[in-house]
């Protein structure tokens, strides 16, 4: 088992107006904070510094990709878990980085060209058999949906699962895919039924935060070790100033659901990163199916969305702090390994007709008559059970039972057992035979005492009256 520290990227929106604010550099952002003049001290930071593995800034969706999801899907050929996740305001990228254009070919996001790229490598390895199923779920306003379900509007049987290191939605619909058509053909109808939503920010907001998992079970030749592994490809809804996105009604009470869960997921980065003894995965739906992720079998990824103009430079900030704060995450990831019950069974066939046979040729080398090492069928077994029944009579000798296999043993302490059960039921049945004859010859000697007593006394009467 190893350790790997979750890696971030930052990934600025692109701008028609440059900021005076925000300055990016290669591995860094510096943010300069407006400071009001009143006339009195004021000690507050003049500019902010964060560093990260890399700052998109500029990007193309291929670099996104490569930068981010390339090493994420090689390990998961391995066998390692991986996360890529995408966080920030609303309107800032998250979703285009993610999902991209679906009009555009060359504006495809992460997932289409992982997808594309596993596909691809998978074909490579010829030497190797590949299973990929795909699953899309939804968490919309605390709720969980399957988007891949026929019905995803009545998922009430999706329950989050903890079992051994390992978080899961149990009843989430795990669909086959063959190849990358079929990956994408499944994507694409689950994004067709994801919440979305209009707003001052954003014509397409995002109003659920939805998880995109492939699952990969790798096998290589007879092996039976199957290795087993999971991408979970994360788009969060962005956080809402709802004085800014101006929502109401059912907007309003979607963007407190998801301020709510991302306030949730703050916390639990924060106990994390500090190394709480308590860490609060179960305060929300998010932060749970994330467990994983953030804190247990998985390598993770962070693209931090920011929209770096000076109207949004207090989300921006917020954002890069978040970044800043999941960076000194660190995650534990081993190989995920299992057998093949249908390999393993195959496999102890093998070995079982091997030694069958290593026995019969040991055998033959001994000198000795040829001992059948298959089940006993039902003549075999009858031969015995008239073998052991002439040897209590005394009409076999000891030298002539048939003890040439640890079969022929066994059939032969079964038939003694039989024996003796068939033995004790037959003494139990004549001895309570035997008790209602007892009582009645017992009742007649009484009879015949109290008959004798009577007639002494009338002997005894006629004397005296003489």
């Amino acid at each position: 088992m190893g350790k790997s520290a979750v890696k971030v990227f930052i990934r600025t929106r692109p701008t028609s107006a440059s900021s005076d604010h925000v300055r990016v550099e290669d591995k860094s952002v510096v943010v300069k904070l407006r400071k009001v003049d009143d006339g009195t001290v004021n000690n507050q930071l003049e500019k902010l510094s964060f560093k990260f593995e890399h700052i998109l800034h500029g990007a193309s969706q291929e670099q996104v990709f490569l930068q981010t999801a390339q090493e994420i899907c090689d390990n998961s050929l391995m066998g390692y878990n991986g996360t890529v996740f995408a966080y920030g305001q609303t309107g800032s990228g998250k979703t285009y980085s993610m999902m991209g254009d679906t009009k555009s070919y060359d504006q495809r996001g992460v997932i289409p060209r992982a997808l594309h790229y596993l596909f691809q490598e998978i074909e490579m390895r010829e030497d190797r058999e590949v299973t990929v199923r795909v699953s899309y779920l939804e968490i919309y306003n605390e709720e969980l949906y399957d988007l891949l379900a026929e019905n995803p509007g009545t998922a009430d049987n999706l329950i989050i699962v903890e079992q051994n290191r390992s978080t899961f939605v149990k009843g989430l619909y795990q669909k086959p895919v063959a190849n990358e058509e079929e990956a994408l053909a499944s994507f694409f109808e689950g994004e067709s039924g994801r919440s979305v939503a209009s707003h001052a920010l954003n014509s397409n907001s995002s109003r659920s935060h939805v998880v995109f998992t492939v699952f990969l079970q790798t096998r290589s030749g007879a092996d039976e070790r199957v290795m087993s592994s999971k991408i979970n490809f994360v788009d969060l809804a962005g956080s809402e100033r709802t004085k800014k996105t101006n929502v109401d009604g059912q907007a309003l009470k979607e963007a407190m659901y998801i301020n709510k869960s991302l306030t949730f997921l703050e916390q639990t980065v924060h106990a994390l990163s500090r190394k709480d003894a308590h860490i609060p995965f179960r305060q929300s739906k998010l932060t749970a199916v994330l467990r994983d992720s953030l804190g247990g079998n998985c390598k993770t990824v962070m693209i931090g969305n920011v929209w770096c103009e000076d109207q949004h430079l207090e989300e921006c900030v917020s954002t890069l702090r978040f970044a800043t704060r999941v960076k000194t995450l660190v995650t534990d990831f081993s190989i995920n390994t299992s057998n093949d019950p249908t390999l393993l069974m195959r496999k102890y066939e093998r070995q079982i007709n091997d030694l069958k046979q290593e026995l019969a040729m040991r055998n033959t080398l001994a000198g000795r008559a040829r001992v059948s090492y298959e089940p006993m069928g039902d003549l075999e077994k009858m031969q015995l059970s008239e073998s052991v029944k002439g040897f209590l009579k005394g009409d076999v000798a000891l030298d002539s039972m048939p003890i040439e296999s640890l079969q022929q043993v066994k059939e032969m302490f079964s038939q003694f057992k039989g024996l003796h059960e068939a033995l004790e039921v037959a003494i139990a049945t004549q001895s309570s035979n035997a008790a209602p004859a007892g009582e009645a010859a017992a009742g007649g000697a009484a009879a015949g005492l109290a008959k004798n007593e009577a007639g002494s006394a009338e002997v005894g009467d006629l004397g005296d009256a003489t």
